[in-house]
């Protein structure tokens, strides 16, 4: 047998992190000096607090503490006390201990010597501890920027406002990190509240001592909660546990498990005038099910099943359904169609098995398995396609075998029927109860960590789709393409408003082919329009084929006027929706989802978010992933990328203003009503006079609203209220432009932002500033970058992704391997990327071909065809080269 000490390499990788003595230590090197930071509003973290004042707590029980502390008995609860049961035999006498022994005498083996819950000494270790320090511990980050991330968010600060005007704070960290850091934040403080709530209820029944409320105080994760708290959860009524206490056999199952005297003997408790004890066989059934119930309940054990999952290979098996099951089950007979009516609601035959093939004979270590495959196989599970299973070798069994019997047989009396009853029960609770428990943890866990995959995905690509560059200056003619109800057009204007409505017929049974082109060079000429943009939708590529007709024909100049595709995923819902009533109460929700298709070109982002993320199209597996936790994720993302673009304060649109970080759509839509009743506001500071609004309200979204000019009649009061100063930061910049000598009205020129760039490179001048200020050197330093900004600069500008121009277009049938495409970017998920070459559906380009290149929403790529399989019409591709640009007639024109 193996004499290596399990216990200490169950906890040699944990962390232990000391309770500090203040909060206060962490943060007093800056909060002297710096009157930006958000004050403390209240302490959250009350436990921690609480604990921090305690002058000693005893960890080495007395005989005189044990007998006070004692939990009085539970009949109701099915265990004579709270800790026999998690109990360990070769554990000393409490009641022997009087002397607190040193900390060097303290076990790392499974045995805990003398704690009265029978839990190691890796929890003797374990201090209760703040949240700060838990976050830092958990997301792996300095312990300054921890208390500084807690404070913030205590105090309601949004992540666009921490990310521009607070990342001295946090370490420079990116919006993305913060988000996970947040949620990480979350889940602590709910792991407190929960673990607070169950300290209250243990008190509430007298189960409770001091050594009990500090392990599950200490308790990291929800996980751990959980474990420490099972030997104190009632058992439910009616189990086969519950059933043999009711009989009276707790007794018998405890000298059996501990092997304490007397020796149990069966036929002494045979009780013939009971069925349920009326043979030696019920008995030790019943005790066997107490028994079960006991080890599948002990921290120890419980803990060391954790660890050894974590040690040893878990195979994820897939294998494909039976389709003689399924087939039965869609044709039985008129006597069991209730039961092939929720076998077929369950399955959903409009999804095609064959997406799923990969899975259908598929085993994958758990420690390597990828999201996407995590949530491929949850959904074709779902969809009884495949059945799944954990494959455990049987070492692993075999470990924790051993590890129970030296738990419990190690010490106390030995006899062959405690033996015997001790060797079926441990058989039964590791097959019935331990197993399972552990498969499904895992399971969880791996689902979990999937849809967070999915949701980062989501999260991404839906920020770089907002952030795509917008096409200024153009009048757009949208094209949303269709059949039976025809082609709807809409002409927007420079400023998106529409022009003219339309509608033609290309295509079906009611094509008119000369009167559609009669109509759109009609409506071409009379607005000079020379973008389309067409919607990628249903009859998008016939569409196509009918406007690459009359490019070569002449009727259109290919010279002067190009066309886009253009992504209308959502554009249906968004003409249904009461934003799109709204805006236009007078037409047609078909020529609404062409005027939503010219404004996603001419600005993406004001009509994006006119939309819920989720029917946008750019994700993975999204609609497996909780709802509520995608749509925060992404309401955060979009607030996010409009807080960081910014919009003018006098011409936002109430969909547009209700994303800004600080603001709400009910907030929205009184600063609206204030503009209607008195006028464009003249200042930032005017957001004060608005209902609502108030101090907290205006720091957070005052640095991302800005006065345009042409918005109150070209003359600004404060013309810093069109740049990214926040106002908090107006007196510093004042004073910067004083001392080169610069008036504010020249802010946006050349001459002014060079000047500025000359006193930026000045180390001495700065520290001066910084110094009189008493304002940290990075908001110095981002300062001054604001100010080198020219006026107006569009943000989106600097990412690059210009609208994608066609100037070639194939069919899938004329895609032939090897051959060599040019396209764009479209989607982005863990195990490729989706790309449109001008064909009927997009290509996959494989992880595996992608040359390690990180690829986002937008990007042009030159890539070769590999895979064609024009039968399910797929294809895969190669990426060969990245490209600036792929049309070179198509002249950005920026605001």
């Amino acid at each position: 047998m193996s004499t290596r000490p399990r216990r200490q390499a169950a906890t040699k990788t944990k962390i232990i992190i000391e309770l500090s003595d203040s909060d206060e230590d962490v943060t007093s090197e800056t909060k002297d000096t710096d009157e930006y930071r958000p004050q403390q509003t209240r302490a959250l973290d009350s436990a921690a607090a609480t604990t921090a004042g305690v002058a000693k707590r005893k960890r080495w029980p007395t005989a005189k503490d044990t007998a006070a502390d004692a939990p009085a008995a539970k009949k109701k609860r099915g265990k004579k006390d709270a800790n026999v049961e998690n109990a360990c035999p070769n554990q000393s006498n409490p009641e022997a201990e009087t002397i607190d022994p040193p900390r060097s005498l303290m076990q790392t083996d499974g045995a805990a010597a003398s704690t009265t819950t029978g839990r190691s000494s890796f929890w003797e270790r374990r201090k209760v501890w703040n949240i700060h320090e838990l976050l830092a511990e958990t997301e792996n980050i300095q312990p300054t920027a921890a208390a500084n991330i807690v404070q913030l968010f205590e105090n309601e600060n949004t992540i666009p406002f921490i990310c521009r005007y607070r990342r001295d704070l946090v370490d420079h960290l990116p919006p993305e990190r913060l988000r996970d850091i947040r949620n990480t934040y979350t889940e602590i403080v709910d792991l407190r509240k929960k673990a607070e709530h169950i300290v209250t209820q243990l008190e509430r029944e007298n189960v409770l001592n001091e050594e009990i409320r500090d392990e599950l105080m200490c308790a990291k994760n929800n996980e751990e909660l959980e474990f420490l708290y099972a030997p104190y959860k009632p058992a439910s009524k009616g189990t086969l546990a519950e059933r043999a206490k009711a009989l009276g056999l707790e007794d018998y199952a405890d000298r059996l498990l501990y092997g304490t005297a007397p020796q149990v003997k069966l036929s002494s408790i045979v009780d013939a005038s009971n069925e349920a004890l009326a043979t030696e066989d019920l008995v030790l059934n019943g005790i066997c099910n107490i028994i079960i119930h006991n080890i599948s309940k002990n921290t120890n054990v419980l803990e060391e099943l954790r660890r050894l999952q974590n040690v040893h290979r878990i195979v994820l098996m897939c294998s494909k359904t039976k389709e003689s099951s399924s087939s039965k089950a869609s044709t039985s007979s008129s006597s069991s169609s209730s039961k092939s009516s929720k076998n077929s609601a369950i399955t959903d035959r409009k999804i095609d098995s064959s997406k799923f093939e990969n899975y259908f004979n598929f085993q994958c270590d758990i420690k390597t398995i990828k999201p996407h495959q995590m949530l491929a196989i949850n959904r074709a599970e779902k969809h009884k396609f495949i059945s799944v299973k954990l494959d455990t070798n049987d070492y692993l069994k075999r470990d924790l075998s051993r590890f129970i019997s030296e738990q419990y047989m190690s010490q106390g009396l030995q006899y062959p029927l405690r033996r015997e009853t001790f060797t079926k029960a441990l058989e039964e609770c590791i097959t019935k109860k331990l197993q399972p428990l552990m498969c499904r943890q895992i399971r969880a866990d791996l689902k979990e960590k999937a849809q967070k995959a999915a949701i980062d995905v989501f999260a991404k690509n839906l920020k770089q789709l907002l952030l795509i560059s917008p096409l200024k200056g153009e009048r757009i003619l949208g094209i949303d393409p269709g059949y039976t109800n025809g082609c709807k057009l809409a002409v927007i204007s420079e400023t998106a408003d529409v022009l003219d409505t339309g509608v033609i017929y290309p295509h079906g049974v009611r094509a008119n082919k000369r009167a559609a082109e009669q109509k759109l060079v009609e409506l071409l000429s009379k607005h000079n329009c020379q973008v389309i943009a067409l919607g990628n939708g249903t009859a998008c590529r016939e569409t196509e084929f009918w406007l690459s007709d009359l490019f070569h024909a002449g009727i259109l100049d290919s010279r002067s006027i190009r066309y886009s595709i253009v992504n209308e995923n959502g554009a249906s819902v968004y003409s249904c929706s009461d934003v799109a009533s709204k805006e236009f109460p007078d037409m047609d929700t078909n020529e609404r989802s062409a005027v939503s298709i010219a404004r996603r070109l001419n600005d993406p982002l004001s009509e994006y978010v006119k939309i819920e993320p989720r029917h946008l199209g750019v994700g993975m597996y999204q609609h497996d992933v909780s709802e509520k936790t995608l749509t925060e994720s992404l309401k955060d993302v979009v607030s996010e990328c409009v807080s960081y673009v910014g919009v003018d304060l006098n011409t936002a649109s109430l969909s547009v203003l209700k994303h800004i970080a600080g603001l709400s759509e009910k907030k929205a839509e009184k600063i609206i009503e204030y503009r209607t009743e008195k006028g464009p506001f003249q200042s930032r500071k005017d957001l004060l006079s608005v209902r609502t609004i108030g101090e907290k309200s205006f720091v957070q979204c005052a640095g991302f609203v800005r006065i345009e000019p042409l918005s109150v009649g070209g003359r600004l009061k404060n013309p810093l209220d069109c740049t990214w100063v926040h106002p908090e930061s107006y007196k510093v910049a004042e004073t910067i432009v004083g001392e080169c000598d610069l008036k504010l009205s020249d802010i946006g020129k050349a001459s002014f932002i060079l000047r500025i760039k000359e006193f930026a490179s000045s180390q001495t001048k700065l520290d001066r500033i910084a110094k009189q200020h008493k304002l940290p050197m990075d908001r110095l330093e981002f300062l001054l970058v604001a100010l080198q900004r020219e006026l107006l600069q569009d943000y989106r500008a600097d990412l690059d992704k210009r609208p994608l121009f066609k100037q070639g277009l194939t069919r899938i049938e004329d895609l032939s391997n090897c051959d060599v495409v040019t396209g764009a970017v479209t989607n982005v998920t863990h195990f490729g990327a989706f790309v449109d070459v001008g064909v009927e559906r997009d290509g996959l380009l494989h992880k595996s071909h992608m040359k390690n290149c990180d690829l986002s929403i937008g990007d042009r790529i030159v890539a070769s065809v590999v895979n064609l399989d024009k039968k399910r019409q797929k294809f895969g591709l190669r990426l060969e080269n990245m490209l600036a640009e792929t049309d070179t007639s198509f002249t950005f024109k920026s605001e």
